[in-house]
């Protein structure tokens, strides 16, 4: 199954047991569609760009530097929200599903997200990752690719 029938199945069932209402999706979408409007996707790094260098902890502390990741070969970076994200979790998992084609090709896999290192050693083992979750607890290397934004208050949604 694709990774959005996935998603798409995961917020259905999330409405039909409740979780969901149709009023808070409608925020979603609402907020979606002001962050799209809003231009921040110009504001990031695209394919092709020159990715900012970095180097961050990974859920033991050992540095992860990215130069030297790249002087070996491609390296493709994902950011996570968090192990509490459900959706998040299924990217992951879709992305371990790949990690063998990307590896075959030279690359390798790592993810960031703002998480602490307690959970950033817990999602690799509840979504069997065979690749690290580094720690960008401030969200540094997030913003040096354009990826960090704040959401206007009329996105607040309330559960």
């Amino acid at each position: 199954m694709r990774l959005q029938d996935k998603l798409d199945a995961m917020t259905a069932n999330a409405v039909e047991n409740g979780l969901l209402s149709p009023p808070v999706l409608a925020q979603f979408a609402k907020a979606t569609k002001d962050l799209v409007e809003s231009g921040q996707a110009e504001r990031t790094v695209k394919a092709g760009d020159l990715a900012p260098v970095f180097s961050l902890p990974d859920a033991d502390g050992a540095i992860f530097d990215s130069r030297k990741h790249l002087a070996r070969g491609p390296l493709v970076v994902t950011f996570y929200r968090g192990v509490w994200c459900p959706y998040c979790n299924l990217d992951l998992q879709a992305l371990e599903a790949a990690r063998g084609e990307i590896e075959s090709r030279g690359a390798s896999l790592v993810a960031l997200s703002m998480q602490n290192a307690a959970n950033s050693r817990k999602s690799p083992r509840d979504n069997q990752l065979g690749f690290s979750i580094l720690v960008d607890f401030e969200g540094a290397v997030a913003d040096r690719f354009g990826l960090r934004f704040k959401l206007p208050n009329s996105a607040t949604i309330s559960l």
